[in-house]
């Protein structure tokens, strides 16, 4: 989707239901509100997809994280961390820790989107 002022991408609509529901997803691949009707989604998306962006979001890692960490492969003793979303373009996301400490205060993490399988909204309330 797509903003009609400017044509900037806002974020797409998914669907995985056997109905005409979609869920609308913001740029990294979160979803910002489900089961909508199109036209719903598109407007939503509009009104909330790129800002949607700067919301609370959290990632399982390592205290310190490097350049070099894979969030996509965690390990038993990372934990839940809040983040923040620094750069994105059509294929990444760049993230970092929202408290850093101080020998990752300059690092940040590039993402491949989608990447809702590593950042969430909300960390889960037992570790998965």
């Amino acid at each position: 989707m797509r903003r009609p002022s400017d044509g900037e991408i806002v974020g797409w609509t998914v669907t995985d239901r056997d109905d005409d529901l979609v869920d609308a997803v913001n740029p990294v691949g979160q979803t910002v509100a489900a089961g909508l009707e199109f036209e719903q989604a598109h407007d939503v998306l509009v009104a909330r997809g790129l800002a949607s962006l700067s919301d609370r979001c959290w990632a399982l890692m390592p205290t310190p994280i490097t350049r070099d960490t894979d969030l996509t492969r965690p390990h038993p003793d990372w934990r839940w961390r809040r983040v923040v979303l620094t750069q994105l373009d059509d294929t990444q996301v760049w993230v970092r820790p929202a408290y850093p400490s101080w020998p990752e205060r300059f690092t940040e993490i590039p993402l491949w989107l989608p990447a809702d399988d590593i950042l969430r909204h909300d960390p889960p309330a037992t570790d998965e």
